[in-house]
């Protein structure tokens, strides 16, 4: 794939370390930008108030927390979703049934693909 002449801004949330930054170079590679990656929804609101966001992979657990009042803010600002997680469909909240949810570990194929799904690019 080529890299795109503008980068887009992809926002990670994972609070997992080395998955946050598997996901990292996997879109590094894509050659779009990464905000983040974001343990906590403090941290993820102040990115997204920060940076113009263009797409989001999100882990569903962060420890204590959940990252829906974070996918409740990026929906408000129209932000593509895509929840990375072990979590059945069954588990998230009916307002984000359409978003997608793909299992972890995500595979870089995987990644690309729902990477070009979210920014509307055909692979």
């Amino acid at each position: 794939m080529s890299r795109p002449e503008n980068p887009h801004n992809i926002l990670v949330v994972e609070d997992e370390w080395l998955i946050a930054i598997d996901i990292q170079m996997m879109i590094e590679d894509l050659g779009d930008h990464v905000v983040g990656p974001a343990s906590n929804v403090a941290t993820a609101m102040d990115l997204i108030e920060a940076h113009k966001i263009d797409a989001a992979f999100l882990d569903i657990t962060l420890g204590p927390e959940t990252s829906f009042p974070i996918a409740e803010k990026l929906d408000d600002l129209a932000v593509p979703i895509t929840f990375v997680s072990a979590y059945a469909r069954k588990e998230i909240p009916p307002q984000f049934h359409r978003c997608d949810l793909v299992p972890k570990p995500i595979t870089p194929h995987l990644l690309t693909r729902q990477l070009r799904k979210m920014l509307g690019k055909s692979m």
